[in-house]
């Protein structure tokens, strides 16, 4: 059943046996659909369809964690361009207080400012920078003007252009995410397309053979109640995996545990995947080396209750990172 884009896999296989069953029993003329843009699609093509998307899902999820990168990139060299704006500061502070240079003093920006009310600032200390390296000498201060770590302004000027370089690079993989989500959900369009077309079929096609018409597999659950969540926790287990677990769900019609999960520091349901699947009598937890491909990756998962009639709710979003570095005990 499609509950939303992470249960695609799992219901593209059921109609895939599905529809090898067919071919089986309507021998030799099998199961062909016909959509409304005049092509056909047959078990083989399908099977490709359900390849392709999942292959699509891994491009996202490896998208994802470019992006990630490419943010984390940005987010430490804004953290270490604002030291350095505060020991530029302090200097004016200092010793520039009573002259006309403290006027252009540019207030410090926060850490969470997007690109342009973080870059302008930074911008505006670098030219006054360099307007006070041209002088007047002012009484304690050496020139040019070297920052107490040793800055000097052209290591500002050289790192405030790598920051502009890694914004540009965080920019283009976000298009590109969008570009790999775009895909993913053609296909998606498509095999829903098929799926549909296979139910409308079905009734014609399988007259002769009523336990087909009886295991045809569902696109939306049945009537029935929402379960309830079961709580879940997920902790990092070095060296690159995630172990989650969660409690029993005490309903009659519990029929699975998914785990799903994307990759980054929030769950998105438009993202997410099926990680793993557990049965109800199986040890409650789900272990995985999903997305913590690397130190400092993070993934975000949920469990989800699913029942026999299709309807299901997921657990509060659970948070996993990759500590930047390991350190292991010596034996």
């Amino acid at each position: 059943m499609i509950t939303g884009p992470s249960s695609y896999i799992s219901t593209m296989n059921q109609f895939l046996q599905h529809w090898l069953s067919a071919n089986i029993k309507l021998a030799p003329k099998p199961v062909i659909i016909a959509l409304a843009d005049k092509t056909t699609v047959t078990q083989a093509q399908f099977l490709a369809l359900r390849d392709s998307l999942q292959t699509q899902q891994g491009v996202v999820q490896s998208s994802l964690t470019d992006v990630q990168i490419a943010r984390g990139n940005v987010a430490l060299q804004k953290a270490a361009l604002l030291a350095k704006f505060g020991l530029f500061t302090a200097l004016m502070d200092g010793y520039y207080s009573s002259t006309g240079f403290y006027a252009a003093r540019p207030y410090a920006p926060g850490i969470s400012d997007g690109k342009e009310n973080f870059l302008n600032p930074l911008g505006a200390m670098m030219t006054v920078w360099a307007k006070i390296n041209t002088g007047p000498v002012t009484p304690g201060v050496t020139l040019p003007l070297v920052l107490g770590d040793a800055t000097t302004q052209s290591d500002f000027a050289s790192a405030l252009s790598a920051l502009i370089f890694s914004y540009s690079d965080m920019e283009n993989k976000e298009v590109l995410l969008q570009l790999e989500r775009g895909e993913r959900d053609v296909i998606q369009t498509r095999a829903y397309a098929v799926m549909k077309a296979y139910r409308e079929v079905a009734p014609d096609k399988f007259v002769l053979f009523p336990e087909l018409l009886e295991t045809l597999p569902r696109l939306s659950p049945l009537p029935g109640h929402t379960p309830e969540s079961v709580n879940a926790s997920a902790i990092f287990q070095a060296p690159d995996q995630s172990k989650v677990v969660y409690e029993e769900s005490t309903d009659a019609q519990l029929h699975s545990y998914e785990l799903r999960g994307n990759v980054g520091t929030d769950y998105n349901n438009e993202d997410a995947v099926v990680i793993a699947t557990n049965l109800p009598g199986a040890t409650r937890e789900f272990i995985t080396p999903f997305g913590l491909t690397q130190p400092g990756a993070e993934v975000a998962m949920k469990v989800y209750v699913i029942l026999t009639t299709g309807n299901e709710a997921g657990s509060a979003a659970m948070f996993v990172e990759r500590p930047a570095s390991v350190q292991l005990l010596a034996a």
